[in-house]
């Protein structure tokens, strides 16, 4: 893992939770939608399914609240992890850069506007920042 992937984990890792809590939203709708019946099909004369249609999407939101629980437990570990990483660095600049970057999402021109200095200021200072941050 590069310093990049280190620390864009805290990013990466709330995009994740949003995906999963779309995911469970959209199982709660199956599960409270009443489905048609489907003509369609071929007919195949087996054991029929004693279990409720909508007890599948039910347990599939369950499964994924649980993930959610748990990594919404581990992101201030993760931001913790990060920010103490940026403090070690020397320069207080550098530092902010990564905060606004890494932490607050920003892009190039917010943190520019933010920090009062030049987009490309503003990289430079990330790409130094990044040759001299250590993650392990």
């Amino acid at each position: 893992m590069n310093a990049k992937e280190f620390l864009s984990r805290y990013h990466d890792t709330e995009q994740k939770i949003k995906s999963l809590q779309a995911e469970v939203d959209e199982y709660i709708r199956l599960a409270n939608s009443i489905p048609g019946m489907n003509f369609d099909a071929i007919r195949v004369d087996g054991t029929k399914s004693l279990e409720a249609p909508f007890i599948k999407w039910i347990s599939r939101a369950l499964d994924n609240e649980v993930l959610i629980a748990d990594m919404k437990r581990n992101l201030p570990i993760i931001k913790g992890e990060i920010i103490s990483a940026i403090d070690e660095l020397d320069v207080e600049e550098h530092k902010m850069v990564l905060i606004h970057r890494y932490i607050d999402w920003l892009s190039w021109s917010e943190i520019s506007k933010k920090m009062f200095y030049s987009v490309a200021t503003v990289r430079r200072w990330h790409d130094k920042a990044i040759r001299m941050i250590s993650i392990f």
